[in-house]
This record gives C-alpha cells, structure tokens and sequence, in this order.
C-alpha cells in the first residue's frame, strides 16, 4: 500500500492510499485506460481540528523514470464532506491513454516491473469562509506494480500486448485453420516480450514458422515450403518472396542459440528488445502477407 497526504488550511489531514495490486487495465470504448482505485481520508482541518471543507475535484499527474510526466487525469466533480471519524472513502481514478504512451511506458518497463509515481493535487471549498483553495501534494504516491499482474491485469484488458496496428485475416479454407494454429505462437511470442525474455520471443516465433510447416505437410522448414505459399505468383516475385522469409527465419535462430549478454563477451550476438520488437514486426508483417495471398 503506497500513501500520500495533501493539505487542508495547513495541515495534512487528506490521506491518499493505492494498493499497487488493484490496479487494472480498462477497454474505455476501445480506447485504453489504466484504473486506479484509490481510497480517500478526509479529516477535519486547523488546529482545533474543527474546520470543515468539502473535496471537490482531484487532479492527478501520472510519471514514470526515465520518462517524466506522460499523462494526467482529473477525478470529479465531488462533494465528498471531511469527517472527524478516521474512515477511507474509495474513489477511482481513470486514467485515459493512447497507443504511443503505450508504448513509451513499455519501452521504460523493458519487461520488469512497472514503477509508477501519482502526482495528486485536489481543490477544496471552506463553507464557512467561504472560500476555494487548491491543496497541492506532499509527496508522490510511489506504485511498484508486479510484472506478472502488469502483464494479466493492465496488458491483457487492454489486447495491447505490443503496440501495433496490424489487420490479420485469415482465409476459411483449411489452410486458415493452419495459419490461425501457427499465430498462436506469435501471440506466445508477444508474452515473452512483454517479460522481457527477448531470446525466447525469437525461439516461439521459430517454432511458429515450424508449426506452419508441419500443418501445411512439410517435414522442415525450408526453401520448398517458402515456395508453397507463393505456388501461384509470377516466378520472380515467388523466388523474391521465398528468399525474404528464408532469410527471416535465420534471423529467428539467434533465439534458440547461447548467447551473450554483454555485447563485449566472446564476440557473441546479443539479443535486445529492439531486436525482439523487430522480430515480432516481420511476424506479424509475414503471417498478414501469406493470410493475404492464401
């Protein structure tokens, strides 16, 4: 549980908690949104703890290092009335999102754990002033989000594994069934890079030509299965075709393979997330295209 407090004629007397582990991701009319319930305690103001005061609108800034400020979000209007008996209230806080802070967000997280900073400031009415006054943050509400419910809670309600816009359609004949099988391999990709684990996203995405393979009757991976997905295009565009995503598939044997991980160490490939991210591009790029021509 993460706390804050702001100030009332004062005194800190408005505490702010969020527990890391009830925030969730929403669909807000296909549009993403990161929920943030938070539960409020507003006790009495000045220093005979005897003024009272009314919330009436939160706003928030949300930030993340090494990326600063990325999004705000205002929670309210409210009428919520301080109150001598120490109690939490819970008010939530939706925070809208686009696709490149999205993926910004994700670059920073690099697969770990999701490190977030909420910056609230909440504006009061005194009504026996009477009077406005803008009560600003003591401190930041530091939020440590676990990976795994980062990835099952935040990334997954929000089918933005990875940041892309990308239309797959998939033919009806059985040769669909076999393109839609492999993909599941993609979509297991998607998770290992979301992890972090950047080795494993090239070797799934391996194993996903394979499984294409096997289901389309081939015993292996090769240059006639290449050919077969392009059986009826013109002889140039075909071998052009079949060396691009042989070549592809070589790229994906760095996965399986030891490697390095200092860049330094025995001249040895390392594999970084703008590699996995690139092999996850021409997946994507090479299933739309055969789906496309099938």
């Amino acid at each position: 549980m993460s706390e804050t407090s702001l100030a009332a004629a004062g005194r800190n007397v408005i505490t702010i908690r969020a527990e890391p582990n009830n925030i969730n991701g929403r669909d807000m009319a296909g549009e993403p949104a990161l929920y943030i319930p938070l539960q409020i305690q507003l006790l009495p103001a000045g220093d005979q703890k005897n003024v009272e005061y009314t919330l009436i609108q939160l706003a928030g800034k949300l930030q993340s290092q090494p990326l600063g400020e990325f999004a705000t979000f205002h929670v309210g209007p409210l009428a919520e009335p301080s109150n001598p008996s120490p109690f939490f209230r819970q008010q939530d806080a939706v925070v809208p999102l686009s696709r490149r802070q999205i993926k910004r967000l994700e670059d920073a997280r690099a697969g770990k754990d999701a490190h977030l900073q909420l910056s609230l400031s909440g504006l009061l009415w005194f009504p026996t002033a009477p009077r406005f006054e803008l009560s600003r943050p003591q401190g930041n509400l530091d939020l440590t989000i676990p990976r795994s419910h980062w990835l099952d809670r935040v990334l997954l309600p929000w089918n933005l594994l990875t940041t892309k816009i990308i239309e797959i359609n998939f033919p009806q004949a059985t040769s669909g069934e076999s393109l839609r099988s492999s993909y599941s391999r993609v979509e297991e990709a998607e998770r290992h890079f979301a992890n972090g684990q950047y080795k494993e996203t090239l070797t799934t995405l391996r194993l996903g030509f394979e499984s294409l393979a096997q289901n389309l009757g081939f015993e292996a991976v090769g240059k006639d299965f290449f050919e077969s997905l392009f059986a009826s295009a013109h002889p140039e565009k075909r071998e052009k075709a079949r060396d691009a995503l042989n070549g592809i598939y070589r790229l994906l044997h760095l996965g399986p393979h030891e490697h390095a991980t200092n860049p330094t160490q025995n001249n040895q490939p390392v594999l970084t997330r703008q590699d996995a991210r690139f092999a996850l591009t021409l997946a994507y790029a090479v299933f739309e295209y055969i789906a496309s021509a099938t």
